[in-house]
């Protein structure tokens, strides 16, 4: 009888278990893109710092900070698209989650309904 009733509840229990998982893979995968996205940072500044200290004139120091600049702007362009894309992916795997969730619930309900 325990034994039946735990294996209901683990049933009843698989969504959220496997929406909790799905919010752990995300963030998971969100914070190793921030992680990436601070070190290419770092590095990038490294970079600018050590060719802005190498020139001799204005022109060329704002030629480096220009480049450097846009640099920067890219790779956050890229870092937002990158996130966005793994919160859309997430949003939608969640939904057909819920909609699964739903129609299981509705089938059953029916099903109680009729027997």
């Amino acid at each position: 009888m325990f034994e039946q009733m735990n294996e209901q509840f683990k049933t009843a229990m698989k969504p959220m278990t496997d929406l909790a998982t799905l919010n752990m893979n995300t963030v998971q995968e969100l914070a190793e893109k921030s992680n990436a996205l601070y070190s290419s940072l770092l590095s990038e500044s490294m970079s600018y710092f050590e060719k802005a200290s190498q020139q001799k004139d204005l022109m060329a120091l704002a030629e480096t900070q220009k480049a450097y600049a846009e640099s920067v702007q890219e790779t956050m362009s890229e870092a937002a698209k990158s996130s966005y894309a793994v919160l859309t992916e997430a949003q939608q795997k969640a939904g057909e989650m819920m909609k699964g969730m739903s129609e299981d619930m509705t089938t059953k309900f029916t099903a109680a309904a009729k027997g």
